[in-house]
């Protein structure tokens, strides 16, 4: 019979078999329980991957919405542009009317008054 000392303790042959028989099993054992662990980890992380991909996506919705709201507002300031455009071409040519009406007056104002006084 032989007999083996392992952490100041006297094993037989037999006996040191059986419990490096149950170590291995208990490794074993754990090795498994942190596969599933990780397995379950992974699965847990492929959830959080897709949720962020769906939070991508509605991101991705609503910078389409606002880009739609910009070319609307983009059509709304060329509206508007053009209206002003063409309130101040209308404003020019009452102004040019005005001035020319006004010189006219004016003219003949001075006419008559030079007229009158000779």
């Amino acid at each position: 019979m032989l007999l083996i000392y392992l952490d100041g303790f006297r094993y037989s042959e037999s006996l040191y078999e059986i419990d490096l028989r149950e170590r291995t099993i208990r490794v074993e054992e754990e090795l498994k329980h942190q596969r599933e662990l990780m397995q379950e980890g992974f699965k847990q992380m492929e959830k959080r991957f897709e949720q962020v991909d769906k939070r991508f996506e509605q991101v991705e919705k609503r910078f389409e919405q606002i880009d739609k709201r910009f070319e609307q507002v983009d059509k709304r300031f060329e509206q508007m542009s053009l209206e002003s455009d063409k309130r101040f071409t209308e404003m020019n040519r009452r102004l040019d009317r005005f001035m020319f009406w006004s010189l006219g007056i004016t003219v003949s104002c001075a006419l008559f008054v030079v007229t009158y006084l000779q």
